[in-house]
């Protein structure tokens, strides 16, 4: 079932790569597929997503859907922003601003390999694209949702200004997920008194 909420926020961002101090995003592509195919059946990378196991399907069957997920990419529908070092144009994950439907709302979504983390890269990349979507969107409150034992995906969220504002049960999980938000002004500021560096970014 489609909301009306989906309906009147299909259109999120624009596919126009985006370059920050350390890192580019830029539309996935079938180059991404080895490093996205071993970070999903990386255990340490999905222990907090979803039941928390790794990809059940074989590497013919993920690069079969990764092709279909690509196909439905386009101006009006511009999924996940694949994210890269900027240095070697290494891929290193993912970062999205999305409609969710286990939220019924817009939704920040990110996922690493092992080898970025501790990097600030999730910080870098989520602000870069929330820079964006506030930018040239007329949308205000973005959620995020984070296993609660996450506790380095909830200091990326409070580090970029989301707040805590209830939670909602995940039956893969079995666990009751914190719900965090933000909004357009509450953004801003946070950028205007942090260090998280904003400056600099480009879009092509």
């Amino acid at each position: 079932m489609i909301t009306e909420y989906k309906k009147k926020h299909t259109l999120m961002i624009s596919n126009t790569a985006i370059i920050t101090l350390r890192l580019l995003l830029k539309k996935e592509s079938l180059y991404d597929f080895e490093r996205f195919f071993a970070m999903s059946k990386n255990p340490e990378v999905m222990k907090f997503i979803g039941d928390g196991s790794i990809y059940h399907w074989t590497k013919k069957v993920a690069l079969e859907k990764f092709r279909t997920k690509l196909d439905f990419q386009d101006d009006s529908n511009p999924g996940v922003r694949a994210v890269y070092t900027k240095k070697d144009s290494f891929y290193i994950g993912w970062c999205a601003i999305r409609y969710s439907k286990f939220l019924d709302h817009i939704e920040l979504g990110y996922s690493y390999c092992t080898d970025a983390w501790r990097n600030g890269y999730a910080t870098e990349a989520a602000s870069a694209l929330l820079s964006e979507t506030y930018g040239i969107k007329e949308i205000d409150r973005i959620r995020a949702c984070t296993h609660p034992d996450n506790i380095a995906s909830i200091r990326v969220l409070e580090k970029l200004g989301f707040s805590l504002t209830g939670s909602k049960h995940s039956r893969a999980s079995g666990r009751d997920i914190p719900v965090f938000q933000i909004d357009r002004k509450t953004f801003w500021q946070t950028i205007k008194n942090s260090r998280m560096a904003t400056k600099g970014i480009q879009q092509y």
